[in-house]
């Protein structure tokens, strides 16, 4: 899969491993970094005040200026800039940050390919009655990330564990914050022998759906829901959104014999 690339100044922001490609080599950006070279390069040449700038890398996070301070530092020196003499990042004293380089549109991969990388997987929802055993759900969040990173994805994983740190945000927009591209959620529901799954991948930014597919089991042991599942999720989204093949029922069937799969994909 090819990345997303955008020409500045000389250098190319690099959409799809969150970083900055200069004279040939890549360097990766810390996800808050990336953020806030993001919103820099969307909004050029206009100035982007220190507030909006703090607010795209630190969303629901209360930081003072000297974070942010710290931060143009770091993507200064990724881009060989001068604060005194610059060329991609000015200061402008009371108002905010300005890019000055010059900025090309993203360069895609043709033929309308998307580009989803990296992906948040979020923790489904659970809506059994009464509710399945946790392990259930967080087990399988764990695998669709695994299976994520065993075909070569980038990933997020989003465990429930920050929940506490990410309270005044939606999932997508901690996802977003972190530098995802896409976000992949879904919901579950146990009912005797049998489970139902509907999985959706959704752009951060937009919010819009991608791809949606169902999935049901039936009689399927549980210690093997998590990899057939998971296994059918990858393989769907490679086929579907970044091959643009469609699904291919018969691979899917091959990995799980027992699923019922109905697949959408959103153009």
């Amino acid at each position: 899969m090819q990345r997303r690339l955008q020409d500045i100044g000389g250098c190319q922001l690099d959409y799809g491993r969150l970083g900055v490609v200069r004279e040939g080599h890549f360097y990766r950006l810390e996800p808050r970094d990336f953020a806030v070279l993001r919103q820099l390069v969307e909004n050029a040449p206009n100035v982007v005040s220190a507030k909006a700038l703090i607010r795209a890398g630190w969303a629901g996070k209360v930081v003072g200026d000297n974070v942010l301070h710290q931060s143009i530092g770091r993507l200064r020196k990724v881009l060989a800039d001068d604060a005194r003499h610059a060329r991609f990042i000015e200061t402008l004293a009371k108002q905010g940050y300005r890019f000055l380089a010059p900025v090309a549109p993203r360069k895609d991969r043709p033929g309308g390919v998307i580009d989803v990388q990296p992906i948040a997987v979020l923790p489904f929802k659970d809506y059994s009655r009464p509710a399945s055993d946790a392990y259930l759900v967080d087990g399988l969040c764990f695998e669709i990330c695994h299976q994520f990173m065993s075909a070569g994805l980038q990933v997020i994983g989003l465990d429930l564990a920050t929940q506490d740190r990410r309270r005044r945000l939606s999932d997508v927009e901690y996802a977003l914050s972190l530098g995802a591209q896409s976000v992949l959620s879904g919901l579950m529901v146990v009912n005797g022998s049998r489970l139902r799954a509907h999985v959706v991948l959704s752009e951060a930014e937009s919010g819009r759906q991608m791809w949606s597919a169902k999935h049901d089991y039936t009689d399927v042991d549980v210690l093997d829901i998590h990899t057939l599942l998971a296994a059918a999720v990858v393989q769907g989204i490679s086929n579907a959104i970044l091959l643009r093949k469609g699904p291919r029922a018969s691979g899917i069937q091959q990995i799980a014999p027992q699923v019922d799969v109905r697949t959408h994909l959103v153009l």
